[in-house]
């Protein structure tokens, strides 16, 4: 019995230490170099919407805080390419880093990070974020650490392959 006893309180120490730890996600902060890798970054999870996800097409996002602010966003292949904010004549060129997966709720939630490079220099950081229906965008300036927040405009042509303006 004693053996019994014995062999059950081993199997209890291995079953315990051989359980799995959550590990998180690499933070990448904005100062970080914008020299890394794609592939280094790169997650191997399902899109959520493949039929959307494998053509070219747009996003309107209306500003949080400022009435007139829009901006589009292109993706192809499920990737941001491009942002551009309404009243300018050109995009911006997005470069991707880094994606996150995160299950639970009604809907995973997938948030992907960008930079915004311009003239060789790291002009800031966007945030894209995708749950349901709901995508949101958050703009980090490097100069001044000043966040302007975006929310899918659901009144816009979303998902089109014409940009809302």
């Amino acid at each position: 019995m004693k053996t019994f006893f014995k062999l059950l309180l081993i199997n209890i120490l291995l079953l315990a230490s051989c359980k799995e730890e959550k590990k998180e996600s690499p933070k990448t902060t904005i100062t970080e170099s914008v020299e890394h890798k794609e592939e280094s970054f790169t997650t191997n999870k399902p899109s959520e919407n493949t039929t959307i996800a494998s053509k070219e097409h747009y996003i309107c996002y209306n500003s949080d805080d400022i009435k007139d602010l829009k901006i589009w966003i292109k993706f192809n292949n499920n990737k941001a390419t491009d942002v551009k904010y309404k009243r300018q004549k050109t995009s911006i060129a997005l470069t991707y880093l880094k994606e996150e997966f995160i299950k639970g709720g009604a809907h995973p939630t997938i948030i992907k990070y960008y930079n915004e490079i311009i003239d060789d220099k790291l002009n800031g950081q966007y945030i894209l974020t995708h749950s349901g229906i709901w995508d949101y965008v958050k703009y980090i300036r490097v100069k001044d650490h000043k966040e302007f927040k975006f929310t899918i405009d659901h009144n816009s042509n979303n998902y089109s392959d014409k940009p809302c303006f």
